[in-house]
């Protein structure tokens, strides 16, 4: 810990005891002359009893205050310092002095210097910042809006019989007297075809009512044997408004309605279609409900979807009439 110099040259003598035997000696005076060379005592500042003045009206005065400079030469004086020791003492009080006002210094730079910082970075969150993209779209720059606005809608033209005008026909469907899906076991023969303007002689019971309500305009229809001719079918397209009215007519078929779509019967190979159990295969196509009626030529009903039932769906349904319908899709 810190402290001034050591105080050299105090006396520090000690009292005398008195003699206690002696019945004529003066103890007055010598108490006196005992309390003059009684030893100088330090003290810390905690143990000064302060001088207290007195003001107008015997109030007592504040203390004065010393500065550091007086408190240095009152205590040099109390304790009788040398010249050397006082010159040493005004020497470290000036290099304290020094010191002090460095310190100072420095510190009120720091402090500046903070104040500074905090100050710059206070004005620094309300700027915005300069390499964050803009959240005002430039004068010559079309918003996103604005592009999405001017984007054109992607229209299926097969959607809606709205923009797929044109009517189906046997042509565009049987031009020939044989077809040949592609993909298939081989050609299969045609025997007679049909187009239909009510779309409820399509079908039987629940299903013919749900045609006759129907927005639909024409079903176009052949019967056709299958390559290998185990198998005759009515195979159909329905031209209906829109693709949600051909849906809403699957999800029907698909729910177990009451009836399915009629069978064309020819003489020959197909004279016995739909008089056994057949299999009905079905699918939409835009606003097409495309669908066909499979029977035995040999008029047993049929039990179960075998392979080759399956084949005559996938060739007639999926395959054939996609074909045929698809260049409809072409944007004029």
């Amino acid at each position: 810990m810190a402290h001034g110099p050591s105080p050299f040259g105090v006396p520090q003598e000690t009292q005398a005891h008195r003699p206690p035997d002696d019945p004529g000696f003066d103890w007055a005076e010598y108490d006196e002359r005992s309390q003059m060379r009684a030893p100088t005592a330090r003290l810390s500042p905690e143990d000064r009893t302060p001088t207290v003045r007195l003001g107008a009206g015997g109030r007592p005065l504040p203390p004065a205050r010393r500065s550091p400079e007086e408190e240095m030469e009152a205590h040099l004086d109390q304790i009788q310092a040398s010249r050397p020791l006082r010159r040493a003492a005004q020497r470290a009080r000036r290099r304290t002095r020094w010191w002090l006002v460095a310190l100072a210094v420095v510190s009120a730079v720091a402090v500046a210097g903070a104040c500074a910082a905090g100050a710059f970075i206070v004005l620094r969150e309300g700027e915005p910042d300069p390499s964050a993209p803009s959240a005002e779209p430039q004068a010559d720059q079309p918003s996103a809006v604005d592009e999405t606005a001017g984007a054109p809608e992607v229209v299926d033209p097969i959607a809606a019989r709205e923009t797929d005008t044109e009517p189906i026909s046997v042509e565009e469907l049987f031009g020939a007297n044989a077809i040949s899906p592609a993909g298939g076991a081989g050609a299969y023969e045609v025997l007679e075809t049909e187009e239909l303007a009510n779309c409820a002689d399509a079908g039987l019971d629940e299903l013919a009512e749900l045609l006759a309500d129907a927005d639909c305009t024409q079903t176009v229809r052949a019967t056709l044997i299958n390559p290998d001719g185990e198998y005759a079918a009515t195979a159909g397209v329905l031209n209906l408004a829109d693709a949600a009215e051909a849906e809403s007519l699957r999800a029907a078929i698909e729910a177990g309605l009451e009836g399915g779509f009629a069978a064309l019967r020819t003489d020959g190979e197909a004279e016995e279609l739909g008089r056994a159990a057949t299999m009905v295969g079905y699918n939409t196509y835009g606003h097409y409900l495309m669908y066909v009626v499979i029977g035995r030529t040999d008029g047993e009903p049929i039990e179960e979807a075998s392979e080759p039932v399956r084949a005559i769906v996938s060739d007639l349904v999926d395959v054939w009439f996609i074909d045929q319908l698809n260049p409809r899709r072409d944007v004029q």
